[in-house]
């Protein structure tokens, strides 16, 4: 039976309560660092030593009638991103995961990761459901149990379905033994792992949080890029609307988690999956120092590091195509950002420290075990950020204008304007030459940004124009782009969505009813979009408007025209100087006036 006396050999993988015929007989139970280990209840225990085979620490045991994987000694190395701009900034690196998973879920798979709990502690679940992806996608930086999600996988696998799972290294060489071979319908990932965290800890510092923000933490980013990629932090948004944001080098708990190893597994410090081969089919991870390496590869967006590590995983990589950005490198290039690959986790801990920061944390607030504990950035660093920050608003204030009444217009409209609410600190920034007029009882909803009047052509003095009439309303979900030379005019009684993506140069939307333009849709120059006729004709049930609804990843071409009443399904395509009068089902291509189909079935990117 399993008995755990050296915390240094249990990674709490999960593998054993799982593999126990005898209904909690085995169970993980947190200690005082709040780590999670096996119990056994020593009344039930049957000695079936079916713990002990499937225990990825004890070889001898475990690896016994169990078909290893085929992994290459060497990975091939890649730097990649998704296409999809929202994907990849929603995501920790470079939304590669979430590209694979979209794959798998195209194939009617299930994927397998890691979400947040309702009291912030972490737990890994197999859905079939692609708006879990949301819940599933970027890292959590804290301990994950896998007790549900291991018979599940060896239940889908069984009943033929193809399973993507995603999990830390000695994760899934736990679940590899629980499944004792290497299915075919199986793709597995790992990750380039610093350590594992402790959920006592992160749960403290969300708890100091949600007391000094008084409310609950809604959403936890752990990997959030409001301040770019290459400084990444934590972002909490609270249930009352406050969001709390900070790069890792003023977030206390990545400074105690980077500068520090007080919140670290045990088992981390003698961790046996560095290196190569390794377990997963494939690895994910940041591509730290591409911009030394290739600068196209990095926009400070996230650029994600693939390591390929079996024929397996090199197929369903290259399955994606052109939904991404990739190049091939050499593990030399990956290797001077990616220190963890072999080894990151200190050797020599000073233990007594660690007891007495424990002892600590069960007595003070998190804000206070940090002054005590973390080392806090130097004056340097502190002033070096202090530029960065400079740089960043004079950039900024380059694109809206330095005069006075370009300054006090920015601030109005996301500080004093009643009429602009939103749910983050800025909700519009209008660019030189924006014109906006909101009627007192309109709405524009920022749920993100509104991006007015991007200029291609820096000196261009084109206006880019947004009417917001009575009673109306303009509702941005996700961060929307308006080029200049676009004109947005919601009328009286309209209400106006967008969930993410742009408008191009010269591009007209006019909503008296409703019109909801999906996720990734791509509108370029000129198009017109009218819900409204602007006239009444004299007919028996003649309406004057209709509502207009424009699906995912829809590409409307070149001066084409959408007319009341349409819905454009997901992935359709608009040719250049189509006039839509009907609906467009998806995946469909339409051109002509009026518009028809001439085309079935078609991806685009």
């Amino acid at each position: 039976m399993i008995n755990i006396t050296d915390k240094s050999l249990c990674n709490g993988c999960n593998t054993c309560t799982v593999a126990c015929p005898v209904d909690e007989c085995i169970t993980m139970n947190m200690d005082n660092e709040g780590f999670f280990y096996p119990s056994v209840n020593m009344q039930t225990c049957i000695d079936c030593d079916k713990c002990e085979k499937v225990c990825p620490y004890i070889p001898e045991l475990s690896f016994k009638n169990v078909e290893d994987p085929v992994r290459y000694e060497k990975p091939l190395v890649y730097a990649s991103y998704s296409k999809n701009h929202e994907v990849r900034v929603d995501s920790t690196s470079g939304g590669i995961f979430s590209e694979l998973a979209f794959k798998m879920f195209d194939q009617d798979g299930y994927v397998g990761g890691a979400v947040y709990n309702d009291d912030n502690s972490v737990s890994h679940i197999l859905t079939n459901d692609r708006e879990k992806l949301v819940d599933i996608r970027s890292s959590k930086y804290t301990y994950s149990l896998t007790d549900e999600l291991f018979p599940e996988v060896k239940k889908q696998l069984k009943a033929g379905n193809k399973v993507l799972v995603c999990g830390a290294p000695c994760q899934i060489s736990g679940l590899y033994t629980f499944l004792k071979k290497d299915y075919e319908n199986l793709i597995t990932c790992d990750f380039i792992c610093k350590s594992v965290n402790s959920t006592k800890v992160f749960q403290k510092y969300i708890e100091w949080l949600e007391d000094k923000y008084q409310s609950k933490a809604k959403k936890i980013k752990a990997k959030d890029k409001t301040t770019g990629w290459h400084k990444f932090g934590m972002r909490v948004d609270f249930e009352n609307g406050k969001s709390y944001v900070a790069d890792r080098y003023n977030d206390p708990f990545f400074v105690g988690y980077l500068a520090t190893e007080l919140f670290t597994m045990e088992a981390c410090f003698t961790c046996k999956w560095r290196g190569f081969p390794r377990p997963a089919d494939i690895t994910l991870a940041d591509f730290w120092g591409i911009e030394n390496v290739d600068k196209s590869m990095d926009q400070d967006l996230g650029t994600s590091l693939i390591m390929i590590n079996s024929d397996k995983g090199k197929e369903y990589y290259e399955s994606l195509g052109d939904a991404i950005v990739s190049k091939e490198f050499s593990l030399k290039d990956a290797e001077p950002g990616n220190p963890a690959i072999y080894d990151d986790t200190k050797k020599s801990i000073d233990w007594d420290k660690r007891k007495s920061f424990y002892e600590d944390l069960d007595k003070y607030p998190f804000d206070e075990i940090a002054k005590k504990y973390f080392p806090m950035p130097s004056l340097k660093r502190k002033i070096g950020r202090r530029m960065g920050q400079v740089k960043k608003v004079l950039s900024l204030l380059s694109k809206v204008g330095f005069m006075p009444t370009d300054i006090y217009r920015l601030i109005k409209l996301n500080m004093f304007d009643k009429k602009v609410q939103k749910s983050r600190k800025v909700g519009v920034i209008p660019y030189k030459y924006s014109k906006i007029e909101l009627h007192k009882n309109a709405k524009l909803l920022c749920k993100n940004i509104l991006f007015m009047g991007n200029k291609q052509v820096q000196s261009s003095k084109m206006e880019t124009r947004l009417l917001v009439e009575e009673n109306a309303t303009f509702q941005i979900n996700k961060s929307f782009t308006m080029y200049a030379g676009s004109y947005i005019r919601v009328i009286k009684n309209g209400h106006l969505e967008v969930n993410g993506g742009f408008i191009n140069e010269g591009v007209e939307i006019t909503c008296a009813s409703k019109i909801t333009i999906g996720e990734g849709a791509t509108i370029a120059r000129d198009v017109v979009i009218r819900d409204y006729d602007g006239h009444t004709i004299k007919e028996p049930d003649y309406e004057i408007a209709k509502p207009i609804i424009i699906g995912k990843h829809v590409w409307i071409g070149n001066r084409a025209m959408i007319l009341k009443g349409v819905t454009i399904g997901d992935g359709a395509i608009v040719a250049a100087g189509a006039i839509v009068t009907k609906d467009v089902p998806a995946g469909a291509v339409v051109a002509g006036v009026p518009a028809k189909i001439i085309k079935e079935n078609v991806e685009w990117c």
